[in-house]
């Protein structure tokens, strides 16, 4: 059975997978518990869950569509580095990566290098994006997934240091670098002036961002590869130099898209920090214009550990969540893998994005890269990249329980569950027609969910598993009492649809 689903492309494109599915709707006057969705286990599949034969533990899960949180605005990945593994394939991973998984953002770099603000001879050299944009949309049936552009540093002649990048192998002794100085004030109107250029140039080339970031990370450097420093307020001491404020470079850039006349022009975003631990990003706030900004954006870097607990955020995000910095804002995190991801942690910590933070958009790091041990993209590209393998990992489906069945648009809705091992969050489509809720079980036991809906009118009720070892958004069979199991440390996404 398929699914249309109101992306942008064929009403068929987003499901193909064989549903296996139940009709709720002549239980609606039976009491609470007899109309819920009950989670039971079999010992056949315990035993096959690991599960040791024990019984599974028993939990409600209550949702209430009439309470309201954050709108989305989607779920997505990057190609700023290691772009050029995805760009030259003709095969199918277009329709696997913008189609099969949901992902609704494509996040970019500005690698507009041009060599100085006078030069119109030197070419266009992001063609990388140009085909992966192209090949995107060709695979969503015609409609451009939404774009963000973050810039990692400006040309070189907009830099303290002189480079884009000091070369590898510089190590500790490689200057960091922030805007230029002309007559002693820092180049923003230049730096406004190259970010306006940018558009243009990528415009030309069908490459139109939704949002922009001005700087990713303002607030790192390293040798490794392009930074730019601006500080929360101009002057400020940040890795070792003063530096050229962000809110000034914010304001320049804000005022050259205007005067640049776009066709679409696009909404900017900030500060985009490596982090948000010690409140940096209300510091970057508190010295900007916030009425230059459409949504606040920040990467979850700083927890120690290879794949860190999703719960020891929780404090952060917490803090930016009520500090009001972000208030009438979404909130977008826009960056974050470890270097030992798992798909049940990835999706705990999406989940708590969700919930404790109220972000709108979660943006993973890798969505393609090369071979690495454990691997660390959504996708990973072994070489030659044009025709060697596609491996899908596990962390791929972590995002796809959440953007598969959910759109920009859905609001997310109170779901409560009755033990704090079962993490729930849960989204109604803006007809108020269909319900999407995430389940993750983070514990080391099977659990048995029922979820009550409420006032929501039920339709027709299919469930997606990841569990054990291989069954990844796998469609699972009911009993004849519309059970569904919850194994330990696994994800279930329930949809009710009309």
């Amino acid at each position: 059975m398929r699914f249309g689903w109101a992306r942008g492309g064929p009403s068929d494109a987003r499901a193909v997978e064989p549903a296996v599915v139940l009709r709720y709707g002549a239980v609606r006057n039976r009491s609470r518990r007899s109309r819920s969705l009950c989670a039971v286990l079999s010992c056949a599949v315990l035993g096959a869950c690991g599960g040791g034969g024990q019984d599974p533990v028993h939990v409600s899960v209550d949702i209430d569509t009439s309470v309201t949180h954050q709108t989305l605005e989607g779920f997505g990945a990057a190609t700023a580095y290691q772009s050029s593994l995805l760009a030259g394939r003709t095969d199918d991973i277009f329709q696997v990566l913008f189609v099969d998984s949901g992902l609704d953002i494509l996040r970019l770099g500005n690698w507009y290098q041009n060599k100085g603000t006078t030069d119109t001879t030197t070419p266009f050299g992001d063609n990388d994006a140009v085909q992966i944009v192209q090949k995107a949309t060709a695979a969503r049936g015609g409609t451009p997934p939404k774009i963000l552009m973050s810039s990692w540093t400006p040309p070189a002649y907009l830099k303290s240091n002189g480079v884009t990048r000091p070369p590898f192998g510089s190590g500790s002794n490689a200057p960091a670098g922030t805007l230029i100085q002309n007559g002693g004030q820092y180049a923003y109107g230049d730096f406004g002036d190259w970010w306006a250029r940018s558009l243009q140039a990528y415009a030309a080339e069908g490459v139109v961002p939704d949002w922009v970031s001005i700087q990713n990370e303002p607030d790192f450097f390293t040798s490794q590869w392009e930074t730019c420093l601006f500080g929360p307020t101009e002057g400020a001491t940040v890795a070792g130099i003063a530096t050229a404020g962000y809110g000034q470079a914010l304001d320049a850039v804000s005022g050259a898209i205007q005067a640049a006349s776009l066709a679409s022009p696009p909404v900017l975003l900030g500060p985009e920090t490596t982090g948000f631990k010690g409140n940096i990003v209300q510091q970057y706030l508190n010295g900007l214009d916030p009425s230059e900004l459409g949504g606040i954006a920040h990467h979850l870097y700083g927890n120690t550990g290879d794949n860190p607990a999703p719960d020891t955020f929780n404090a952060s995000m917490l803090d930016l969540a009520s500090s009001g910095a972000a208030e009438g804002l979404p909130t977008f995190m826009t960056e974050y893998s470890p270097n030992a991801p798992t798909m049940l942690d990835t999706a705990w910590l999406i989940n708590n994005a969700l919930t404790v933070e109220n972000v709108s958009a979660y943006i993973y790091w890798e969505l393609v890269w090369s071979t690495s041990t454990p691997p660390t993209g959504l996708v990973t590209i072994a070489n030659p990249p044009a025709t060697a393998p596609y491996t899908i990992n596990d962390i791929y489906y972590a995002l796809k329980h959440f953007a598969r069945w959910t759109d920009p648009g859905w609001v997310r809705v109170d779901a409560t569950s009755s033990i704090s091992a079962v993490r729930t969050s849960a989204f109604l489509s803006p007809e108020g027609t269909s319900l999407t809720l995430v389940l993750l079980n983070t514990s080391s036991q099977d659990h048995t969910v029922s979820v009550s809906p409420g006032a929501f009118p039920f339709g027709t009720l299919t469930v997606y598993r990841s569990s054990g070892d291989s069954e990844r958004t796998n469609v699972v069979a009911s009993e004849s009492d519309g059970s569904i199991a919850l194994p330990s440390r696994s994800i279930a996404t329930v949809t009710y649809t009309p």
